[in-house]
């Protein structure tokens, strides 16, 4: 027998890593079910199931029971994605769903070793884990950390610049790349940024292009969907890449978080940034997928789009990321980030789906060095 079998008072729902509305209880020794909630303003999109052991989870072997409110699943299911567990909320395993139920499903945890443990969709990412990392950055004089503003729920809202502050080319005369995640629930895309800015912060290749481009990164656009299990909407409900306003930014018609990052977008292109792409980041089942949105003004015939496709392709020895292709449709979506950009400024833009089969942290963070190594390759 257990001499300290898990208990309902050892799981935190509401922290770092939370589920909105979700009920738990104990249906027997190490027996749990997790009956879900559903998005704000959305009753038939669930909430993703998420916790903290926060103690007594050494020796345990955790069965989680995982309910969906929603008939059929819903609209975007609970087990579209594979998870993640850790102890340190650093080191990463993945854990597959036992059956294929998006309505009943269930987890087998192995046996714990220590007496902490996270839990996530995806490979979790929160705003607190963005905020260690920005403790790092700042010391580097590499990087700008620009609070844009703050969230509903009171989080601050960054870019991360990262240029050559010794270059001896004129701001306006560099090139730039506007990298952005939408949807707080899709942390491999999160995963996927930071790859794309380690690759310029610790490879020597990528000194040269620093030195003629300013790169900007929002890592996460809603900083508060993690504690919550937010999938692709923020407080208010708003389905965040859905709501790209045109002709231009509008406070009282688009999602809070989506206003604060158009009007720090526009602010750049104001003062006379050269945006060469706009990135749309985003998680869908299978290997990371680049999908290009020429824009408007575009004036890069498609040969010289598939120099970078050509590019991707040579950088990506474990094949993380599919060759890159033109979007069926070309301008993207009105109110979207993968083609609200596109349709204001002009320009290309891409929307990059995909990586859902990338179950590591590990797998992510390389997807994203491809990427941003074939864009300095590409821009050379």
């Amino acid at each position: 027998m257990l001499v300290n079998p898990l208990s309902l008072t050892d799981f935190t729902l509401d922290g770092e890593y939370g589920s909105q509305g979700a009920v738990l209880e104990q249906v027997g020794i190490n027996h749990f079910r997790l009956t879900l909630g559903t998005a704000p303003n959305h009753p038939t999109w669930t909430n993703r199931p998420q916790f903290i052991l926060d103690r007594n989870a050494k020796g345990n072997r955790l069965k989680l029971d995982v309910i969906s409110p929603v008939p059929g699943g819903g609209h975007y299911p609970m087990n579209e994605y594979n998870y993640s567990w850790s102890y340190d909320n650093e080191h990463w395993h993945p854990i597959r769903w036992e059956g294929s139920s998006p309505e009943t499903n269930t987890f087998l945890f192995p046996e714990f070793t220590e007496d902490v443990v996270y839990f996530g969709h995806q490979v979790p990412f929160s705003p607190e884990h963005l905020e260690r990392l920005a403790d790092g950055w700042r010391d580097d004089p590499r990087v700008t950390v620009h609070e844009l503003g703050r969230s509903l729920g009171g989080r601050p809202v960054y870019r991360f610049e990262i240029t050559d502050p010794g270059s001896k080319i004129a701001r306006n005369d560099r090139g730039g790349h506007y990298v952005v995640n939408t949807h707080p629930g899709e942390h491999n895309a999160q995963w996927r940024i930071i790859g794309m800015m380690h690759w310029l912060l610790n490879d020597p290749q990528a000194v040269p292009f620093l030195e003629r481009t300013i790169c900007h990164f929002v890592v996460m656009m809603c900083p508060d969907g993690p504690s919550h299990g937010w999938y692709r909407v923020n407080e208010q409900g708003v389905d965040l890449n859905r709501s790209y306003s045109l002709p231009a930014a509008d406070e009282g018609n688009q999602a809070h978080e989506s206003y604060i990052c158009q009007r720090d977008l526009e602010r750049l292109i104001a003062a006379g940034s050269r945006m060469a792409t706009v990135w749309s980041m985003h998680t869908w089942e299978g290997a990371v997928e680049p999908i290009l949105n020429p824009g408007p003004e575009s004036d890069a015939p498609p040969r010289h789009w598939s120099v970078l496709r050509e590019l991707m392709q040579r950088n990506d020895p474990h094949g993380y990321v599919r060759p890159l292709h033109i979007a069926e449709e070309p301008l993207g979506k009105a109110d979207g980030w993968n083609g609200g950009p596109q349709r204001q400024f002009g320009g290309a833009g891409v929307l990059c789906e995909g990586g859902g089969a990338l179950l590591t942290k590990e797998e992510n963070l390389a997807s994203g060095e491809v990427i941003m190594r074939s864009l300095a390759d590409f821009y050379r």
